[in-house]
């Protein structure tokens, strides 16, 4: 049997308007944000999924290249393991782009997510995630196919092409964790 990278992640809630890009599923960031978190998914599959685990949010099915809301709308956007399902580096950049347009001028991209190669496919990492108020929440995120390779210093280079720099990193072999300001 293959082993399969497992990572531990605890989560601060973050303050201001919130913006989760990808947040459907287990609906992590709205539970660790509260209730005013607005999220957004391609899937009404994960919406729904994510509701019915208790994810509490204002929840938006649009796709995160063409997003339905004014210029700097918020203080704070994130993608918790969500980028690595936008399959191109263009899409990437459209979604990362139009992150950095409704982001604030002030505000602060939280980014988690894995370092893929082309090889497994597909590609699974399990994830057990520690929320403010102690719950804990054990899940698995896995993508496949061609165009799913990912690197912390593509992620890099495509915020900084979104007009956005990077303000602080923490990675390894499987995972990395980052942060952008606008610049």
């Amino acid at each position: 049997m293959e082993m399969r990278p497992k990572i531990r992640v605890s989560l601060e809630k973050t303050e201001g308007s919130i913006l989760d890009i990808g947040g459907g599923g287990e609906g992590v960031i709205a539970k660790a944000c509260g209730p005013d978190t607005v999220s957004l998914d391609i899937s009404k599959r994960e919406i729904e999924e994510a509701k019915s685990s208790g994810a509490v949010a204002q929840w938006f099915l649009c796709d995160a290249c063409s997003m339905p809301f004014r210029n700097e709308t918020f203080d704070a956007a994130t993608f918790f393991f969500s980028l690595m399902y936008i399959k191109t580096r263009e899409k990437k950049r459209k979604a990362l782009m139009e992150t950095r347009r409704v982001l604030k001028s002030t505000g602060t991209l939280y980014l988690w997510d894995v370092v893929i190669q082309r090889e497994p496919d597909p590609y699974i990492i399990h994830v057990d995630a520690g929320l403010p108020g102690g719950e804990e929440i054990s899940t698995g995120y896995g993508c496949g196919g061609e165009g799913k390779e990912q690197t912390l210093q593509l992620v890099h280079q495509l915020a900084e092409e979104a007009g956005m720099k990077v303000a602080k990193t923490k990675s390894n072999k499987d995972w990395f964790e980052t942060s952008f300001k606008p610049v």
